[in-house]
């Protein structure tokens, strides 16, 4: 495997750890939940769509009978992108990006349901391990604090639809097609269905006010979309599934922590960089296969 390869979940979880700024300052604006994520993905699809006309058309080809696949992804990326957004502007941006790594989690459950994968002992622990460790970035082992029931529970849905977006998207890849073919019709689908749920007057209105909005709006659906969406693909259909969750659930709340800090003074105890440690630490343990589980001759 290339190095460079490596590179592409890691910074993929590094956007996704900074989509908690544009959230906030929308959010500020007076946008709501199904407005910004509308504002994102529709223009991550205008981005994807002139990538492919550039590149090879033959992207937007696909079979119809896939067509619940895509379907299927795209419902994936809308309650990953929805949940992520009302977590990350209901509790701190560290807790948001902890508990979306929980992602594994669910896959583990999924797969024991769905696949009959054996669960092993090593990642009972390593479950119940990561728990604890967000509970500790929550800031309540502590006391003195307060925390949004709704904005965690709204958390670990993301982690849950996040989960689901991994195990669809390497199906997807798996039957041929290429990651840009993936990502468009999954943002296509995703606009769609939230046309009628946004506030078109507020967007419009925030998009018109200058060229710095209009600017806004599209670093936003770049760096909180179309590149970490496109990345992290690309990982998913290159390398173990396990390996590209590692990496970017690394990358994913160290930097929303260092934002967090920087830009809204939400400064880490030293029992909540603990907790981070252990909740990323055994995620990434759990992910690892074990010596029975790697293929013979590896």
């Amino acid at each position: 495997m290339k190095p460079a390869l490596l590179l592409l979940p890691i910074l993929s979880g590094v956007m996704w750890g900074a989509a908690g700024i544009f959230v906030r300052t929308l959010s500020d604006y007076g946008l709501d939940s199904a407005t910004i994520v509308f504002s994102r993905v529709s223009i991550a699809t205008l981005m994807m769509l002139t990538l492919i006309l550039i590149s090879d058309r033959r992207w937007l080809r696909f079979d119809r009978h896939d067509l619940w696949l895509f379907i299927a992804c795209a419902i994936a990326m809308l309650g990953l992108n929805a949940f992520y957004t009302v977590s990350v502007d209901e509790v701190t941006l560290s807790l948001a990006a902890v508990l979306l790594s929980l992602s594994p989690v669910f896959m583990l459950i999924m797969a024991a349901v769905l696949f009959r994968e054996r669960v092993t002992v090593r990642k009972v622990v390593c479950m119940f391990t990561s728990i604890i460790g967000c509970v500790m970035v929550s800031g309540l082992v502590e006391g003195g604090s307060s925390i949004s029931v709704s904005g965690v529970a709204a958390g670990l849905a993301a982690a849950f639809f996040y989960a689901l977006y991994g195990i669809l998207s390497k199906r997807s890849a798996s039957k041929g097609y290429s990651t840009y073919t993936i990502l468009f019709y999954c943002l296509l689908i995703s606009t769609i269905v939230l046309l009628p749920l946004s506030d078109l007057n507020a967007f419009a209105e925030f998009a018109t006010n200058g060229a710095w909005e209009i600017g806004y709006l599209v670093l936003h659906a770049a760096i909180a979309s179309f590149l970490p969406y496109t990345l992290y693909t690309t990982a998913m259909a290159r390398m173990e599934g396990g390996t590209a969750s590692i990496l970017a659930a690394a990358g994913e709340p160290t930097a929303a922590a260092i934002f967090g800090a920087l830009l809204f003074t939400e400064i880490p105890s030293p029992l909540m960089l603990l907790g981070m440690v252990l909740a990323i630490g055994s995620m990434a343990l759990m992910c690892m296969p074990s010596k029975s589980e790697k293929p013979s001759g590896s």
